[in-house]
């Protein structure tokens, strides 16, 4: 099941701007961004963006209806202000930066049980942790950048870790 969002309205002469935090990112709505950027064709903002600055997400409205709508990453939305060059769009960066981003963020900055995420440096490397009820989470898949690399007559880590994931127990079926 698709989670559905409620956004947060920001105004910008007379005209809405709808914005949502996901994974404690800001994300906007792409149409919306579009039409106060002065664009032309605000449904076609997204065809530049990467794939990691668009996403398709549920809102849901006041009268309970839900809609599918086209968000824009923090990132996407400095790449359009560049991209597409309009004399507003200095004003336009700064209110974003100074005014809707920071709102968006205070309006979701109460839900502090919620999962973060945050980075460690170690041995002259980061790797994102999720930081989660007091305790740090990495994810497994990070792990071998973390283990020396293993020594002649030594065990690798890889051998340890199937050891390790090879000792759990196996639900027994009984046909």
């Amino acid at each position: 099941m698709e989670e559905s969002y409620f956004p947060l309205l920001l105004m910008r002469h007379n005209r809405p701007l709808r914005g949502v935090m996901i994974d404690r990112q800001p994300w906007v709505c792409a149409k919306e961004f579009g039409l106060l950027m002065g664009h032309r064709h605000p449904e076609r903002i997204c065809r530049l963006m990467d794939d990691d600055q668009v996403c398709t997400v549920t809102f849901c409205t006041h009268r309970g209806d839900s809609e599918p709508v086209q968000l824009l990453s923090e990132s996407g939305l400095y790449r359009a202000l560049c991209r597409f060059s309009h004399p507003e769009n200095r004003g336009l960066r700064r209110w974003l930066t100074h005014e809707a981003l920071p709102a968006l963020r205070d309006a979701w900055e109460g839900r502090a049980q919620e999962p973060r995420r945050t980075l460690m440096a170690w041995d002259h490397q980061r790797i994102s942790l999720l930081q989660w009820q007091g305790d740090l989470w990495i994810a497994l898949r990070d792990m071998p950048r973390f283990a020396p690399p293993p020594q002649p007559g030594e065990r690798s880590l890889r051998v340890l870790l199937n050891r390790w994931w090879r000792g759990w127990p196996v639900p027994r079926r009984d046909y």
